[in-house]
């Protein structure tokens, strides 16, 4: 599927900020019906980023390039036999979003990113629309010669707008890293490096205009929005502060 244009604002915040944010929204919204029946009300996100040999959708985002894309599967939680995944196109306009989204069984993954047959990946009678997007997906990967690069696991408390289901809210926390994962290790967390424990990651999305109520917290609060990213913080948690021997060793493998 592909998703329409999100607004999206991200904003680094001390971890003692959630307390003081969540009566602030409490007649806004409600828990999205995903993390409502989980512990802590959070479920984890598991998503690996692929890049080329040059890492150049790091570099974008680091050189701040205006128009710019990434490739990444993402699924949730432990692993199940029926684990769903979404393998993802995200491009972004400045701080305008629009996302081309394929939803597949777990165990199929590597059939799209690998040049299987479509009937094979997508059925015997796919939509136009997940054809479509699976040719975008391929097209990338060989153009770029794309691979694996990081995997980023996250806990993820997130609320929808009561009265416009459009408007989320999320809280990231307790997030960490992987470099150069396989398909099989999304549901690692033995490997995983730590690297944002004191802070967290506050995500505000809408699809038009940003609700008054929402607007009012940003205010309230005195918020900043930065340009925060899990996928080139996810890669520099190992470079630059690679925590053991072992992490070392995957820091220099990863440099070439």
């Amino acid at each position: 599927m592909s998703d329409g244009m999100r607004h999206e604002l991200k904003f680094y915040l001390p971890i003692t900020m959630i307390d003081k944010i969540r009566p602030l929204i409490a007649d806004h919204v409600h828990h999205d019906p995903y993390c409502a029946d989980q512990p802590n009300c959070n479920y984890t996100v598991r998503s690996i980023y692929f890049d080329s040999d040059d890492l150049h959708f790091y570099h974008e985002k680091l050189d701040s390039v205006k128009t710019r894309r990434k490739l990444r599967v993402r699924t949730y939680n432990t692993h199940q036999t029926d684990s769903i995944a979404f393998v993802e196109i995200k491009r972004k306009f400045g701080r305008v979003g629009y996302k081309d989204r394929l939803m597949l069984p777990l165990e199929l993954v590597d059939h799209a990113m690998n040049g299987v047959k479509p009937e094979v990946v997508l059925g015997d009678n796919p939509s136009f629309r997940d054809r479509s997007v699976l040719g975008k997906i391929r097209y990338l990967l060989n153009m770029k010669r794309l691979h694996p690069v990081v995997l980023v696991t996250y806990d993820r408390e997130a609320f929808l707008g009561q009265r416009d289901r459009t408007v989320r809210i999320t809280f990231d926390r307790n997030i960490r890293s992987l470099l150069n994962p396989t398909m099989e290790q999304l549901f690692d967390e033995k490997s995983l490096v730590q690297f944002e424990d004191k802070h967290f990651v506050l995500e505000l999305k809408f699809d038009e205009a940003m609700p008054g109520w929402m607007a009012g917290l940003i205010r309230k609060l005195n918020l900043s929005s930065e340009s925060y990213s899990k996928y080139c913080t996810g890669i520099d948690a190992w470079l630059q502060n690679p925590d053991n021997e072992a992490g070392a060793a995957k820091a220099l493998e990863f440099e070439g």
